[in-house]
């Protein structure tokens, strides 16, 4: 189900066997994960972890499970292709037919892009999987995320950090996507 408020917020509420297959999805990405040292350690490095820290499977599926759950809310609003079927070696696919999602866990976080990320538009899913509830807070292409003021080197890795009340109604990415396809 999906819902739009006054305000222009979309929120998403996923099935229970739309939840089933992306922890199903989730679990089969960590066992592969698992077989192959170079990830963890790259995930770690990613979050400023130790690759020898007890939780850091636990960690990477909650991270993996709210991304998709984000991935999955996003190609529903916009009515795109989307598959859970990406595989481990396929090079630089996009999240949602040419957009980009991030997933966080909370209002408060904001949408983090890099220098070496794709020019798209990048969406901001607040995900929740206890309630299996995804809110799509808005979206801004990468050129207007990756802007100085943006910019912060007090975290584990310096990255753009683009606050939440900035990002465009969702709605304009649903005209912007359609206008996208037709060309």
């Amino acid at each position: 189900m999906i819902v739009t408020d006054a305000l222009g917020t979309v929120t998403v509420q996923l099935e229970n066997d739309a939840m089933a297959e992306l922890h199903k999805h989730c679990k089969k990405w960590i066992a592969m994960w698992r077989r192959y040292p170079v990830l963890i350690e790259r995930y770690a490095q990613r979050g400023g972890l130790s690759p020898t820290a007890p939780d850091l499977a636990d960690r990477a599926y909650h991270t993996l499970l709210l991304g998709r759950m984000g991935e999955l809310a996003t190609a529903r609003y916009l009515d795109a292709p989307y598959s859970l079927n990406v595989q481990p070696g396929d090079i630089n696919p996009t999240d949602v037919d040419g957009v980009e999602v991030r997933a966080v866990d909370s209002y408060q976080k904001r949408l983090i892009t890099h220098e070496y990320d794709k020019p798209s538009p990048y969406v901001l899913a607040v995900c929740d999987d206890g309630t299996a509830t995804v809110v799509l807070r808005g979206w801004l292409h990468l050129r207007y995320c990756n802007q100085a003021p943006n910019w912060r080197t007090d975290v584990p890795k310096p990255a753009y950090f683009t606050p939440g009340t900035v990002l465009q109604p969702m709605d304009t990415l649903r005209t912007y996507y359609q206008n996208r396809k037709r060309r």
